[in-house]
């Protein structure tokens, strides 16, 4: 790994052990200005990308995000979200229309999702789900039994 692409792969740590410690804007910073990615079958921003991880947070205080298999792919780097945790506090809503999520104690330590990251310079332009629909919070919130029955998993 060259030093450019074992940088990339520290920004991308970077990001997942900032929501880890709750310090959003440090997350924040290390995405680019024009970021985005898609989270729930909606285009979102950095600001809402963030979001998303603090809402996470709340539901489950103790989660540990981490990415594992992160492999340099061309001009882009591969990985897998893992995220360990209890579900002890109610889960905001993580898309618009959607309810809160009761607290179901369940206790998770998997991985929720392949990604794509795409690197501008030294930040993250983008966030993409290898598998359609199998993002993060999807993953997440099937695990919890919390992903409403309306939400194909396809």
């Amino acid at each position: 790994m060259n030093l450019m692409n074992y940088l990339d792969y520290n920004v991308i740590i970077d990001v997942f052990d900032a929501f880890e410690k709750e310090e959003y804007d440090l997350a924040e910073k290390r995405l680019d200005n024009k970021f985005n990615s898609t989270i729930l079958d909606k285009e979102v921003s950095k600001t809402e990308f963030v979001e998303l991880y603090k809402k996470i947070k709340m539901g489950m205080p103790d989660a540990v995000f981490s990415i594992e298999n992160l492999i340099l792919n061309g001009d882009s780097l591969t990985g897998k979200v893992k995220i360990t945790g209890t579900h002890t506090h109610p889960m905001p809503p993580l898309k618009r229309g959607w309810k809160s999520g009761k607290p179901t104690g369940k206790k998770i330590n998997k991985i929720v999702s392949s990604i794509e990251v795409i690197m501008k310079g030294s930040k993250i332009l983008e966030i993409r789900n290898v598998k359609e629909k199998k993002g993060v919070a999807a993953g997440l919130l099937n695990e919890l039994d919390l992903l409403p029955k309306s939400y194909s998993l396809n």
